[in-house]
């Protein structure tokens, strides 16, 4: 398919200016709508013009969001095949190359009825790569070192966690709790941003503790807390520090509680019964548990905060767990 004029000439001059952004809008849009050789353009055209005005990164968020949740089929949807065209599409070299791809997708966790977890894994692989080699996206024009959790990595990580969530992903998943440790472990000694450790404990927390078909504590409940990203008295230097965390864990946990109390009848029993159900610990999550904690060989005062707010909450933990919470007050 021959390319529109307009997005000709915006490939030659190497930029985007907000004029021709309005006229990209205007011819794309001509039908009301793009195809899949347009949003192919969006892409070529986001790669090969890195200086770009404020108005491209809403025209490109926007209309590939559109496209890929409510043009390509089954529409409202992400299947798997539609994501992995969008995943080729943005990183044809093995990584996101710009901010709006990464924008692109937190937008389209937030619209779409449902999406395949492998995009959320994806999403957090990319901070991962950035944290763990210095380079990637939300390094670009910064002197961040690698190795280090920044506060911008976990307001990234959590805006991921929390946008996913939006489909009715309402547990953290295994294979997104698997980044989150493999990010702690590699960082375990960094000086890394305090709201870091308080992600991890409410995302690990929140896996642990979820049942099928029902989160006692959904990831809602569990990521929304800013105040607690932004707070230095949780920082891992305090003495204090896996007290407050389990304090603050089980502040989320109560709010699940009070939810029960506005709940009636048969209806209410059945909950509870599942809640109580998916509060325990079982064989499997605790084999899980113990490969990731002894995956490193130390435990991290998050992951301390993790096992204390376990042994005092879970009404039925799995023996093999034992000799974990036994190094834990």
């Amino acid at each position: 398919m021959t390319k529109h004029p307009s997005v000709e000439s915006v490939l030659r001059s190497g930029t985007i200016t907000d004029a021709q952004t309005l006229e990209l809008r205007r011819q794309l849009y001509a039908d009301y709508k793009i195809g899949q050789d347009e949003a192919s353009w969006l892409f070529e055209l986001n790669a090969a013009c890195p200086k770009q005005d404020r108005g491209w990164r809403v025209f490109f968020v926007e209309a590939l969001s559109d496209f890929v949740v409510n043009q390509m089929h089954p529409t409202g949807y992400v299947s798997e095949a539609n994501a992995k065209w969008l995943m080729n599409e943005i990183d044809a070299d093995g990584k996101i190359e710009s901010i709006n791809e990464l924008e692109l997708l937190i937008a389209i966790f937030e619209i779409a009825k449902s999406v395949p977890e492998s995009l959320s894994t994806y999403a957090l692989n990319q901070v991962k790569l950035a944290v763990l080699t210095g380079e990637g996206v939300l390094r670009s024009g910064k002197s961040l070192e690698p190795g280090l959790v920044s506060d911008s990595d976990v307001e990234i990580l959590r805006r991921i966690l929390y946008a996913y969530g939006s489909g009715g992903n309402v547990g953290i998943t295994k294979a997104e709790a698997e980044v989150l440790f493999d990010i702690n472990d590699a960082t375990a000694s960094a000086d890394n941003h305090p709201s870091w450790s308080v992600l991890f404990s409410q995302a690990i927390a929140n896996h642990l503790m979820m049942a099928s078909g029902h989160t006692p504590v959904d990831r809602e409940t569990a990521l929304r807390r800013e105040e607690w990203l932004a707070d230095d008295k949780m920082a891992p230097a305090s003495a204090g520090f896996v007290s407050e965390m389990v304090g603050a864990l089980r502040s989320i946990y109560k709010l699940a509680l009070d939810d029960r109390e506005r709940i009636a009848g048969e209806k209410r029993k059945t909950l509870e019964a599942a809640i109580i159900d998916s509060e325990k610990i079982t064989g499997s999550e605790a084999a899980w548990l113990v490969s990731r904690i002894n995956r490193d060989g130390d435990l991290s005062p998050a992951e301390r905060a993790v096992l204390t707010f376990i042994k005092q909450e879970s009404p039925e933990i799995d023996p093999s767990l034992t000799p974990l919470l036994e190094k834990v007050a």
